[in-house]
């Protein structure tokens, strides 16, 4: 036999809420609430939290809408429950659980089952397979929609840098299970608590920096792109240490209030309305810095105008033909410039997830791929599957060992606790261990020294 667990922990994080504004007994059919705001017929809802006793998902009436303070149940409660607690509506109210014979082979049903709200995980026990992957998603029975697959999950052990076999590992170390006050969810708090903190001891990890990652394309006009979703740090360049176009030298990084003296007197803004060839007039998405007649170049071509209507963003006398005409389509949201000087790139900053360019790229780059080196910062676990990037990954065995020890007695001391000790060893010989090897070279940034 083998136990698969869907996460319920996430159920209700951001959901709308009420509470109930009196008790509600069991085999009820109403609820009598604070608000009935957002809710409404065939809704999902939950009342009470997560992994709590007595929590239970049930269904809003299909018929009968919510009037006053009174929302009527589709069925009958199975709990009673105390005013005051909160009642989500939610988007799912089972799991199914699947087999396939390889991690990205054809998914067979094993079953659908009715989410378990008073545990953190819903709990299916499959006497049929004995090898392959299992995956779960979730299920709206009244809308039949589903969530995305989980990640795959071996029939045979995890591999041991998996975030299961390192919990698997830490209870069997000391004898305990599953059960009571030791859940998955407070392992796998305990396990990221402890990887944020090596995460954030002084130095860098360098087994999280990416070499080589492709941000995107150049495209003609473009001065901005944004930074990779898993740089630490998405509002500053401290942990960008190369940004390149093509095979081009690496930029070089410099402050907002210079790139802001680069940027004096250069109008910008976007298409706002899409541009056909021959158009006479283009609507952009704000004109009120643009000169009342003259020109604006939108990727490699420079349109001419006559009139600017600011209040409307609109610039008008563009000729239909010839010099200064449109002379192909243009999506909306493309980039438009007045006064700006193109070219290559020397310099870059950084803020509110973009990277800026000192000067818009010009067309002699046009489709070169824009490389950044960086550092990656600490992606969260959505698995039991998820695989641990640190060499050393065996020392949070030992950090969760102690917290499970300590969540049963919370009277023990650390520094008396073995596998605590233990941990702080592990982290402290994986930090050193990563400047061996390290070579720290300086280059002159005076072009007649190199």
């Amino acid at each position: 036999m083998k136990t698969i667990y869907a996460e319920n922990k996430g159920l209700t994080r951001g959901k709308k809420f009420t509470y109930l504004s009196a008790d509600v007994s069991a085999a009820g059919t109403t609820l009598t609430v604070q608000s009935i705001v957002g809710f409404a017929i065939n809704k999902v809802i939950c009342i009470g939290e997560i992994g709590q006793e007595k929590t239970e998902i049930i269904k809003t009436h299909a018929s009968t809408a919510p009037t006053g303070s009174t929302i009527t149940l589709a069925s009958a409660l199975t709990f009673d429950h105390p005013q005051d607690t909160k009642v989500y509506i939610i988007d799912w109210d089972q799991a199914e659980f699947s087999n396939a014979t390889t991690a990205t082979g054809t998914k067979t049903v094993m079953t659908t089952i009715a989410l378990q709200p008073d545990h953190d995980e819903t709990q299916y026990d499959d006497t049929t397979y004995e090898s392959g992957y299992y995956f779960y998603r979730l299920k709206n029975t009244i809308l039949t929609i589903y969530s995305t697959y989980s990640d795959p999950l071996p029939y045979d052990d995890y591999d041991d840098n998996t975030v299961m076999a390192i919990k698997q590992r830490a209870l069997e170390s000391i004898n305990e299970d599953i059960g009571g006050v030791i859940t998955h969810n407070f392992l796998d708090k305990c396990l990221w608590q402890a990887r944020r903190e090596y995460h954030n001891s002084p130095g860098k990890r360098p087994f999280r920096r990416a070499y080589n990652y492709d941000l995107g394309n150049v495209t003609t006009g473009m001065y901005r792109i944004a930074v990779p979703t898993d740089l630490q740090d998405q509002n500053t360049a401290k942990n960008i240490f190369g940004l390149r176009i093509g095979t081009e030298e690496n930029m070089k990084y410099y402050t907002k209030k210079e790139w802001d003296r680069d940027y004096q007197g250069v109008g910008h803004t976007t298409v706002d309305t899409a541009i056909t060839a021959g158009d006479t007039s283009i609507v952009l998405t704000d004109t009120r810095d643009f000169d009342e007649s003259g020109s604006v170049t939108i990727g490699s071509q420079t349109i001419t105008y006559t009139g600017n209507t600011e209040s409307t963003g609109t610039l008008t006398g563009v000729p239909a033909s010839g010099d200064g005409a449109v002379t192909s389509n243009i999506d909306a949201d493309t980039d438009v410039w007045q006064d700006a000087s193109f070219g290559l790139p020397q310099y870059y900053t950084v803020w509110g997830g973009y990277i800026y360019f000192e000067r818009p790229v010009s067309s002699d780059y046009v489709d070169q791929n824009i490389w950044i080196d960086y550092y990656q910062t600490l992606l969260e676990k959505d698995s039991d599957a998820d695989v641990l990037d640190e060499p050393d990954y065996d020392m949070y065995v030992s950090y969760l060992s102690w917290r499970i020890k300590k969540k049963k007695n919370p009277d023990l001391l650390a520094m008396q606790d073995t596998d605590y000790l233990e941990w702080m060893q592990k982290k402290t010989t994986a930090l050193q261990n990563e400047y061996i090897g390290e070579e720290i070279a300086f280059i002159p940034d005076i072009e007649h020294l190199l």
